[in-house]
C-alpha cells in the first residue's frame, strides 16, 4: 500500500498522513461490505492494509466520527434522506474531504484506487470486490 500512498501524495498533492487516513477510510468501507474470507484475501495481496485500517479507525475516533463542518453535515443529511447507496457515497465523500481530498479530486482518487486494486488483486478477486461495491468503484 506504500506504493499507492506515494502515488496519491505526489499526484493529488496530499500529505502522507492524509493519504493514509483517506485510503484507510475507503478500505474500512470496503471491509464492511465483504465477508471476512474475501477481505483476508485482499489483505494478503496488499501489504500494509491492516496498518491503514488501524490509522483510519484511530483517526475517526479522535475526530469523533463523521466529517466535519457544514460539508460533513450536508453529506450526512443527504445520506440519511436518500439511504442505501446514496448514504455510502455521501459517507465516502465526507470521509475523503475530511482527509484533504477536495470534491474535485475525488473522481481522480477513486480512479487511481480502482486501477491500483485491479493490478494488485487480480481479475477474480477484483471482480468479487467490484460486484459488492459497484457504486463505490464506479461500475
Amino acid at each position: 500500500m506504500d506504493e499507492f500512498i506515494q502515488m496519491i501524495t505526489k499526484q493529488l498533492g496530499l500529505s502522507a498522513e492524509n493519504g493514509k487516513a483517506a485510503t484507510g477510510s475507503v478500505l474500512n468501507m470496503i471491509k464492511g461490505q465483504l465477508d471476512e474470507a474475501t477481505f483476508a484475501q485482499i489483505s494478503s495481496k496488499l501489504p500494509g492494509v491492516q496498518g491503514l485500517l488501524g490509522a483510519a479507525e484511530s483517526e475517526g475516533a479522535a475526530a469523533g466520527g463523521g466529517g466535519g463542518g457544514m460539508f460533513g453535515s450536508l453529506t450526512s443529511m443527504a445520506g440519511s434522506l436518500l439511504g442505501g447507496k446514496a448514504k455510502t457515497i455521501a459517507d465516502l465523500t465526507a470521509s475523503l474531504s475530511k482527509h484533504g481530498i477536495g470534491i474535485d479530486k475525488i473522481p481522480q482518487y477513486l480512479s487511481m484506487l480502482v486501477e491500483f486494486l485491479k493490478g494488485k488483486l487480480g481479475n477474480d478477486l477484483f471482480a468479487k470486490v467490484a460486484a459488492k461495491l459497484p457504486d463505490l468503484l464506479g461500475k
